[in-house]
This record gives C-alpha cells, sequence and structure tokens, in this order.
C-alpha cells in the first residue's frame, strides 16, 4: 500500500490566500494599493506636475504655461536715430493744451491787389515806335515802358511806370495805332494780395471784419495767416454768396493771382486739455494712430479723437498731456514701422 503524503503548509497557505483573493472580487471590495517608491520603475516621474493645479489665468494646454511664464510682451518700438530724425525732417513736439476754434471753411481765390496796381496808357493817339517793358518784368517809378508818336504833332512822348511793380498785363504791339485812354500795360505790386472768400448764406452771420483766418492752397502746399479786412454788404445775385477779403503778404511771391485756397475763418475758440497736429494722424489697419516717442524709439498709439479744426485734434484718449510725439513729417516713421514689417530687423524691437 502507498502511502501519500499531504500538502506542505506553504502551499495550503497559499491557497487560502487565492481563495480570500476569490472572495474579495465576487463581493466588489476595494483594493488596496501600494505606495510606490521613486525608484520603482512602475511609477512616473511627471504625475505630480500633471496633477497640480492650475490656475484661472493659465491654459492648461500651452507648454510654456507655469508659474515662471512672463505674459507681458514688450510693445513694438520702431526704431528710428537722432540723426535720421534730423536728416528727414521729423519734428517731436510734446501733446497738451490746445486751442481749436470753431471754423466756418469758405472757398475762394488769390488776387491781384486793385489798390496797388495801375493801368498804364496813353493821353493821345499815336503809333508805337519803342516797347522796353515785357510781361513779367520788374519795374519801378518812371521807369520806360513804351515810347510812342504823336498822331495829331508827330512829336515823340513816352508812357512811364507809375509805381513799383510787376507787368502782369501787356496789350501793345510795335507799330501799332493806340487810341488815347486805352490801357497798354496793368503794373501791380505784388508784395500783398486780396484773398477773396465766398460767405455761404448759412455762414453769413458769422463772418465779421476782424476774425482770423487761416489760408491754404487747395493742394495745401502752403498755408498764411490772415485776417479779414473787409466783409461785402451786399449778396451776389448770381451766385448767392457774400464776399470776405483778406489782405495777405506776399513778400516771397508764393501766393499767385488766380490760385484757388481755402479760407478757415475762427469764429469761436475753446480749449482742450490735450491736443496734437493733424499732421501726426495715420489711419492703420482702421484705427486711428499716433507715433509716441518713447526711450528707444517710436511706439503706434491707437487714439480716440474729438474736436479738431484745421492744424489741430482733441485726443480724448490713447496719449496723456505731455507725452512727445511725431508731429510733423511722421509719415517717415509709419515708413519706418512698414519697411520693419518686411524686414524685421529693419526697425522693430522685441
Amino acid at each position: 500500500m502507498k502511502i501519500i503524503k499531504g500538502p506542505s503548509l506553504p502551499l495550503q497557505w497559499d491557497k487560502l490566500l487565492t481563495s480570500l483573493l476569490a472572495v474579495m472580487v465576487v463581493l466588489e471590495l476595494p483594493a488596496v494599493s501600494l505606495p510606490q517608491t521613486n525608484n520603482d520603475p512602475g511609477g512616473h516621474d511627471g504625475e505630480e506636475n500633471e496633477n497640480r493645479p492650475i490656475h484661472d489665468d493659465e491654459d492648461p494646454h500651452d507648454p510654456s504655461a507655469g508659474p515662471d511664464h512672463d505674459e507681458d510682451e514688450e510693445s513694438e518700438i520702431i526704431r528710428l536715430t537722432s540723426k535720421q530724425l534730423e536728416d528727414f525732417g521729423v519734428v517731436v513736439e510734446e501733446s497738451g493744451l490746445g486751442e481749436l476754434s470753431a471754423e466756418a471753411i469758405l472757398p475762394g481765390e488769390v488776387k491781384l491787389n486793385q489798390e496797388n496796381m495801375a493801368h498804364v496808357g496813353p493821353r493821345y493817339e499815336g503809333i508805337v515806335t519803342k516797347i522796353s517793358a515785357r510781361l513779367g518784368d520788374k519795374v519801378v517809378v518812371g521807369q520806360v515802358l513804351v515810347e510812342l508818336e504823336s498822331n495829331d504833332t508827330l512829336a515823340p512822348f513816352k508812357l512811364k511806370a507809375p509805381i513799383d511793380g510787376t507787368i502782369v498785363d501787356l496789350h501793345v504791339t510795335l507799330g501799332e495805332s493806340v487810341e488815347a485812354g486805352r490801357y497798354l500795360f496793368i503794373v501791380a505790386n505784388l508784395d500783398t494780395v486780396w484773398v477773396d472768400l465766398d460767405i455761404f448764406q448759412k455762414d453769413l452771420v458769422r463772418i465779421e471784419k476782424g476774425q482770423k483766418v487761416l489760408v491754404k492752397t487747395r493742394r495745401q502746399t502752403h498755408a498764411a495767416q490772415g485776417i479779414i479786412d473787409y466783409v461785402g454788404p451786399v449778396v451776389d445775385e448770381d451766385s448767392r454768396t457774400g464776399l470776405a477779403r483778406i489782405v495777405l503778404p506776399n513778400p516771397d511771391r508764393r501766393w499767385k493771382p488766380g490760385m484757388f485756397v481755402t479760407g478757415y475763418v475762427t469764429t469761436a475758440t475753446n480749449f482742450v486739455p490735450v491736443a496734437v497736429r493733424k499732421s501726426a494722424l495715420h489711419r492703420i489697419d482702421g484705427q486711428t494712430v499716433v507715433f509716441v516717442k518713447v526711450a528707444n524709439g517710436f511706439e503706434q498709439r491707437p487714439v480716440k479723437i474729438g474736436q479738431q479744426n484745421a492744424l489741430f485734434a482733441e485726443i480724448l484718449e490713447g496719449v496723456e498731456s505731455g507725452e512727445p510725439y511725431a508731429s510733423k513729417r511722421s509719415f517717415v516713421v509709419k515708413a519706418q514701422m512698414e519697411k520693419s514689417s518686411i524686414d524685421p530687423e529693419a526697425g522693430h524691437s522685441h
């Protein structure tokens, strides 16, 4: 008879443990996990970071997000050296208190000052024997303009310039027979000119003698300040407009009779806390901007505009009083900005 020995104690213990685990599965008892050590190959060093709290202003999908990430970006700076500003004629001024006047905008024309011009013609009929002056010549008082021979006496006589000025009109040819009283020359002193402005009926009650006027050419190539010297007492029957006249100094002859101009007549005055020159304003990406001077160059600053006149605009938002900005030839700064958008090394600093 063969004797069969029973299982050893360790084997019985293993069977008991297996039975116990089976009962736990049936009864759905929670399993107990054992803590893992740092050197456990099954552990994940990144779990602590993955499970840390996410701040409200942090993007959980941003790989750069974290407590040490600097979210404040440096604004773009448009760099121009002092020499470049000087070479290109860029003028920097400070924003501040501005006088913004209510205006009437009137069309007009530059004309000869008829109080400082002369028509030159013979007192007797005669034949033109010599012409000594031509159109555009500058003449002085007493200078001979033309010589004639009388039709009655055959005696020679001369016509002389009655004032200093420029010959602006000429109607004479050599050998021509001219009658008495017909003018042959117009001599005008161009040191001053008239600027005649048309006053629309809606503005008639606002326009008065002594008001300040900014006169600008239609292409705005040049401008000058003047004072209304005369307001006509009647309205023109054809145009239904009144007349305002400015006597404008013209020492460099820039204002030429026949030019069309616009007059900005100051009819009321008020002051605003922050104003900049309108030449500083630019439209970029649908916004009005000003180029403000900062430590390393210029900064593009969006602004909100209030009242404005021909030269200045009120700034409601975007620029504070006392801030320096590119006021004249600011398009140079804009051009540098556009250049740097093509070549990042041309003028932007990040």
